[in-house]
């Protein structure tokens, strides 16, 4: 028999069993949805928009069978239901809310995925493949989760009619193999002298992050930078680096011909040597430090204690004496520039100011490493050890001030050419958003520079494979052709979710896609900046190849997986857990749970 409620209304053994409604926090209504299987607990949380807090899984000893399937696909499609709305360029924001009050507003699925406090095997599970498809094309990550939600969801409806797992398992494996060669059909060469064809390609990664104008702009940039770099055969993150200035908007940012330096993250100004320091130093010399240049003392010393005038000015000429080697030795090797990874005294800087030489301080390690492959130099640990096959080289160091910020340039290197994107915005949360937001872009136009194969977006491609699918699944014998259809259902959720998004009547949409493409026009899709079905690749909505395969890839391999657990058994400590072999206390001491910073919810 079907298990029922308290008032007798008969629910499904895979949904859960029915809502408590919970009191306002900070403005936002939550709903807990507990599911009872035996003596394990699933607890979700729910807002008003769709499942986006906490999913959390407190086993007893054992979940068998049917009761483990139906709690683990639950978990999977709660997960997915939480960004599911943030797909596409009409996707909505998701507020994250930290524990300490920090809030964060993002669209940026694998963002969200990272933030979340994620405790049920079978959500990490889906994140840890969300993530690998991040980490490997980093884009498509809320295809991924979502898709994998579907597929979830379709087999659900298939166990609720009989069909057994083993055979929906075998559909969707003989599906996703069907639909990657389908898809091998569907390729649109991209030729990488097209720039109007890349641009296309970025701003399809970064179209509903801002404007058209601004998103034009952003995506340009990210091409230059990929095409410079390409055309010298290096690798784009290794040449290119991002810079963020605080001030003016997205759209104000610029591509640099160099390695951009924020002086501003210094401890302390270039203000009181300005006059005696050059704006700009052609066939500068460089030399890299990488340690303090200070005067050393004792570490146990915290003050001295002079008996007489004498001793006061014994130590003030030694540390003049000090200084005054470090100048000898760059003066020795001809450097004009000093760039050091820690501090800098002010007593030595004043003295390098006099002699014309620029002393930046607190260079981030990446950046100094940068600046010396590029410049030819070698990092030492003390201005005493500098010879002059140390010193670097560069074509022309500038100082520039952009929205009150102080920038160094470095261009003009013999070694290797790098480039900068200066990235602006109005606040920290701006341009940490828009360098996040472009390295993706980035990330994504190298990969169609690479692999120059592109696929037509706006869920004109899930609506073709799923197309292609339906015709497969009549040629199959057997419960796994009820798989098939169903992954192909699952497949159209893509343009049904833009849809609505682009507040879209979903079936009218659908239909109209359906008819479309059976009259071979393989192209069509949603088009969700215009709210209107339309022809994605004449219109520039285009995505790597890869970035679809993966992540189609992804999600079926992630419902297999699920699909296959018919028991969760509650496991023993590791003897080795934590990463350490040592104790931290006898029983009742305090374990860590290994989860993340934020908590974006509360269980009871």
């Amino acid at each position: 028999m079907r298990p029922t409620t308290g008032r007798g209304r008969k629910t499904s053994r895979f949904r859960p069993r029915g809502v408590r409604r919970r009191g306002a926090t900070r403005g936002v209504s939550f709903c807990r949805i507990r599911t009872k299987v035996h003596d394990s607990w699933q607890t979700m949380s729910r807002t008003e928009q769709g499942w986006f807090h906490r999913i959390s899984s407190d086993d007893g000893h054992r979940t068998e069978g049917r009761d483990a399937l139906g709690t683990n696909i639950a978990a999977g499609k709660a997960l997915a239901e939480v960004i599911r709305t943030t797909l596409g360029p009409r996707g909505m924001d998701k507020m994250l809310v930290g524990a300490s009050g920090t809030v964060i507003v993002t669209n940026d699925g694998a963002r969200i995925l990272e933030k979340m406090d994620i405790d049920h095997p079978v959500a990490r599970l889906i994140v840890d493949v969300a993530t690998e498809q991040k980490d490997r094309v980093n884009d498509g990550t809320t295809t991924t989760a979502m898709l994998t939600g579907e597929l979830l969801g379709r087999a659900e409806v298939l166990l609720d009619r009989g069909v057994h797992q083993t055979s929906i398992i075998d559909g969707y494996r003989d599906a996703a193999s069907r639909a990657t060669e389908a898809m091998t059909d569907l390729v649109v060469e991209v030729d990488v002298d097209d720039r109007t064809r890349l641009v296309d390609v970025g701003r399809t990664a970064v179209t509903g992050k801002w404007d058209e104008r601004t998103a034009d702009a952003l995506s340009g940039l990210a091409v230059d930078a990929v095409l410079a770099v390409a055309d010298d055969g290096a690798a784009v993150h290794d040449n290119v680096v991002l810079q963020t200035v605080i001030g003016g908007s997205p759209g104000d940012s610029e591509f640099v011909e160099g390695v951009v330096i924020d002086m501003e993250r210094s401890s302390t100004s270039l203000e009181t040597f300005d006059a005696r320091l050059p704006t700009r130093i052609e066939d500068a010399r460089i030399a890299f430090v990488d340690d303090e240049m200070t005067v050393e003392t004792s570490d146990a010393v915290s003050h001295l204690t002079f008996e007489s005038p004498e001793g006061r000015r014994a130590l003030l000429e030694h540390e003049d004496a000090v200084y005054a080697d470090a100048v000898e030795h760059l003066s020795r090797v001809g450097a004009d520039v000093v760039f050091c990874q820690k501090s800098i005294d002010d007593g030595l800087r004043s003295l390098l100011a006099r002699e014309g030489v620029l002393a930046l301080e607190r260079t981030r390690q990446d950046e100094m490493h940068k600046l010396a492959r590029s410049t030819g130099g070698a990092l030492v640990m003390s201005t005493g050890e500098l010879v002059e096959a140390d010193v670097g080289r560069a074509g022309l160091v500038e100082r520039r001030t952009v929205a009150g910020a102080d920038l160094t340039v470095v261009s003009e290197c013999p070694r290797s050419r790098q480039y900068s994107l200066v990235l602006r915005g109005g606040s920290e949360h701006v341009v940490e958003e828009t360098k996040r937001v472009v390295e993706s872009c980035i990330d994504v136009v190298a990969l169609a520079v690479e692999e120059r194969r592109l696929l037509a977006g706006g869920g004109a491609t899930e609506v073709e494979l799923a197309r292609v699918l339906r015709e497969h699944a009549d040629s199959v014998e057997g419960r796994e052709q009820l798989a098939i259809e169903a992954f192909a259902d699952a497949l159209e959720s893509v343009p049904r979710t833009l849809a609505e998004s682009a507040g879209l009547d979903p079936i009218d949409a659908l239909v109209e896609l359906h008819r479309r493409h059976h009259l071979g026009e393989s192209g069509a899709g949603i088009d969700a900046v215009e709210g209107e079905v339309g022809e994605m690749a004449s219109g520039g909505v285009l995505e790597p190849f890869l970035v679809k395969q993966r992540a189609l890839a992804g999600a079926e391999e992630a419902a297999r997986t699920i699909l296959r657990v018919d028991d969760v058994v509650a496991a023993a400590p590791d003897a080795d857990e934590g990463g350490h072999d040592h104790d931290h206390g006898g029983p009742g001491a305090l374990q860590s749970t290994e989860g993340y910073p934020w908590t974006l919810g509360h269980s009871s």
